[in-house]
C-alpha cells in the first residue's frame, strides 16, 4: 500500500486536474528548476519528483524545444487511478 503525505497529495490531485510540470535539463543550465503549467503553484524539489517517479505515478517524456532539453512531466495510468479525493 502506497502512503502519500498530504504534500505529495495536493501534487498528484492537481495533476489529475489536468496540470503538468517541467524541468530545464540541459547540460549548459547550472541552475535547474521546476516549471509548472498554469495554475501549478506548487514548489517542487527534486527528491519529490523522485519519490512520484520511482513508486511509478508519474513519468517524463524529453523535449528539446529550440534545442534546449527539456523533461514534461505527466500522471501515469496508476498515478490518474489513485484516489485522492478524500484527502
Amino acid at each position: 500500500m502506497l502512503k502519500l503525505n498530504p504534500y505529495l497529495t495536493s501534487i498528484i490531485k492537481t495533476m489529475q486536474e489536468g496540470h503538468w510540470f517541467e524541468q530545464c535539463a540541459d547540460y549548459r543550465v547550472t541552475q535547474t528548476s521546476f516549471i509548472g503549467s498554469r495554475g501549478f503553484n506548487i514548489k517542487l524539489n527534486h527528491r519529490t519528483v523522485f519519490k512520484l517517479f520511482r513508486e511509478g505515478l508519474i513519468t517524463y517524456q524529453t523535449i528539446y524545444p529550440y534545442g534546449v532539453k527539456r523533461y514534461v512531466f505527466e500522471l501515469t495510468q496508476e498515478g490518474r487511478a489513485l484516489n485522492v479525493s478524500n484527502h
